[in-house]
């Protein structure tokens, strides 16, 4: 497209979102002839008829359905810049927010979000997945995500990142262990047994692995679990450790009467980050949002 041609992204948009020119004519308070002039001319510019007729108006081809995320990004970041702070009523606004995480954040921080959310703006809602792709920077220019939470982000990026959290781990392993007592955990016995890793979506790595120590690569393990809360019934089952933000290992301790260990060497503090586009920095809705869960976190204590 040439610079004068960028109008035509919201005609594209609306009539994709419509199927009907007529309705996406009247959202976009024009004549029907004006979006049938721009559809003829988005034909041109991608060689593709992008849309043809239905019973009910009008159908997306393959193609059109393919740029469709790229054209309805795009809009709302330009969008998300004429948005100033007086813009955002969040106690009026019915606004999904679409956010990505790690599962023991999904666990222990966005249930209180939520909470917080709900009482002041009761109809706002948060759409929660699994970190299913490690191109975040795709994932949130494409507005597939509003905002990723995870583990501090290793070497350059063009992203940005707000450190919200910072803690460590524990090693657990259920009250009972044959091997081990409670109070005692040696590196030879974390070396010795059977261990329960968290895997991470999209790579299959292990949390922690990224760290290069000995110990953690050099463990036995023998069960792959896709997140924290499905690794709990293991360590409940089994004679093998895990390993556990320290939130979760002391609610693991009260309720499944879990033993709790320090681990037996030494790990760097880890970080977790709000992560998001540079296009949602002044963005009122995306601001608030992480206002949110900022505040949240300050009262969870994960070291």
């Amino acid at each position: 497209m040439k610079n004068n041609e960028l109008n035509l992204i919201p005609i594209f948009v609306a009539v994709y979102e419509e199927q009907s020119l007529s309705r996406a004519a009247t959202r976009l308070e024009i004549s029907q002839p004006a979006v049938s002039k721009a559809l003829s001319r988005l034909r041109d510019v991608y060689q593709d008829p992008l849309f043809n007729r239905s019973a009910s108006g009008v159908e997306a081809t393959g193609f059109a359905a393919d740029i469709y995320p790229a054209m309805a990004a795009a809009l709302q970041n330009y969008k998300s810049t004429l948005i100033s702070s007086r813009d955002f009523a969040a106690e009026q606004s019915n606004r999904v927010f679409s956010i990505a995480c790690l599962s023991s954040i999904s666990y222990h921080l966005l249930p209180e979000v939520f909470a917080n959310i709900n009482q002041v703006a009761p109809n706002i809602s948060l759409d929660i997945h699994p970190l299913f792709s490690e191109d975040y920077e795709a994932d949130l220019r494409l507005g597939k995500y509003d905002l990723v939470l995870d583990l501090e982000p290793q070497g350059r990026t063009t992203l940005k990142t707000e450190v919200i959290l910072e803690g460590t781990y524990k090693v657990c392993c259920r009250g009972e262990h044959p091997r081990i007592k409670p109070g005692e955990l040696t590196i030879e016995q974390f070396c010795q047994e059977e261990h329960i890793a968290i895997s991470r979506w999209h790579n299959r790595r292990h949390i922690l692995s990224d760290l290069k120590l000995k110990p953690i690569e050099q463990r036995k393990i023998s069960y792959s679990a896709p997140g924290i809360l499905e690794a709990i019934p293991v360590v409940k089952l089994s004679n093998c450790l895990a390993l556990f933000p320290t939130l979760t290992a002391i609610e693991c301790q009260k309720i499944h009467n879990f033993q709790v260990h320090d681990l037996p060497f030494d790990i760097p503090t880890q970080k977790v980050c709000s992560i998001w586009h540079p296009s949602r920095n002044h963005d009122a809705a995306h601001l608030w949002l992480r206002d949110q869960i900022r505040n949240t976190a300050k009262h969870l204590d994960f070291s």
